[in-house]
């Protein structure tokens, strides 16, 4: 099996909105759903940093270990300086309050809290989206970001370039909380594309597996399977992801895999091949030609909170935005397997009983 196949748009490819965005002279604040290309303009707008003038140095930032891997690995198409100079939000927050950057781009702003940006020495440029806020205890709104960067030119994206026009249809039904504007949906017209395949395996318990649905899932691998074809399986937490490893080893010839633990991972995910399991939360910013999500029935458990004995607080683990951004990953095809029917998604899947 191979390396996650990196297809990185050319600069020539890039759309009107896309490309005023990029040559913006200012620093600039994107905004738009899954897909419109956020992540794309920020790695160009980085790259073309250090191509055109190699005294202009950007650091170019975003939340997870998996996406820092994704953008490096798009970036060394091209440069590799500018490759070198792509981290982690976190990591990177004593060198963006100590050293003066030309400029500090933030793809996925909206996962870092307020008290993050104060300080910051160097120009600022961001990319974020509310609907995909995955951490509402440390996150910062739209609304937040343009009161602490006012200066900043908004650039709205507002065509899809990842998802099947079926596939939008469906995340607009099932997450209505989810901004996806009519023209989004529109705008897909010649990328139709097939229903989303929702598959019902009658297991009996939502967290886990059963022969039904494991066989479906090596059988959809087996299917799909390429050097330029990336499957991803989606999760809740990491105990699912140790799950499905185990499900997949010595049937799938070789796959990676990542969930935050610094025993296993202490350097965060350093490896995705073109078959991938991981979290919901660590599959943000990424994008597969096929994302299959087992034990989708947890969507009418949703929100799940926690609730902690000893301090007697509550914490929200997963909620509907978790399940947003999951879904949307899938380029073309999105299977959801799950214990139980689901009525409500008639309309929007092809339905089929294993």
């Amino acid at each position: 099996m191979a390396g996650y196949y990196f297809n990185l748009p050319q600069i020539t490819d890039l759309t009107i909105p896309q490309q005023a965005a990029l040559d913006d002279s200012g620093q600039i604040a994107l905004s738009g759903g899954p897909g419109t290309g956020k992540s794309v303009v920020s790695l160009w707008r980085h790259i073309s940093n250090y191509i055109s003038n190699p005294v202009k140095r950007s650091l170019l930032l975003t939340y997870t270990t998996t996406l820092k891997e994704y953008l490096k690995a798009c970036c060394r198409s091209q440069n590799e300086e500018a490759a070198e100079m792509v981290a982690t939000s976190i990591k990177s927050k004593h060198e963006i309050h100590t050293y003066k950057f030309t400029e500090v781009i933030i793809d996925e702003a909206q996962d870092l809290d307020e008290e993050y940006y104060h300080g910051i020495l160097s120009k600022v440029s961001y990319g974020a989206d509310d609907s995909q806020i995955l951490y509402p205890n440390h996150c910062c709104y739209q609304s937040q970001l343009a009161s602490l960067f006012p200066e900043n030119i908004e650039h709205v994206l507002s065509k899809n370039f990842r998802n099947t026009q079926s596939i939008m249809k469906f995340a607009k039904a099932t997450f209505p909380n989810a901004v996806i504007p009519r023209e989004i949906i529109n705008g897909l017209a010649s990328n139709v594309g097939e229903l989303p395949v929702f598959m019902v395996s009658g297991g009996i318990c939502l967290e886990g597996a059963n022969d039904k649905q494991n066989n479906a899932i090596l059988e959809i691998i087996n299917t799909f399977k390429s050097d330029t074809h990336n499957i991803a399986i989606l999760v809740p937490w990491k105990k699912d992801v140790q799950m499905f490893e185990d499900i997949l080893r010595g049937k799938v010839d070789d796959f990676s895999l990542y969930y935050e633990n610094k025993e296993r991972f202490p350097d965060g995910c350093t490896e995705i091949k073109n078959v991938h399991i991981t979290t919901f939360k660590s599959a943000k910013g990424l994008e597969f030609d096929t994302v299959i999500i087992p034990n989708f029935d947890i969507l009418k458990k949703l929100p799940i909170i926690v609730h902690d004995k000893d301090t007697g607080e509550s914490k929200l683990i997963c909620d509907w935005q978790d399940l947003y951004v999951a879904c949307t990953r899938a380029k073309s095809n999105l299977y959801l397997i799950s214990n139980c029917d689901i009525p409500s998604l008639n309309s929007v899947v092809d339905k089929t009983v294993l």
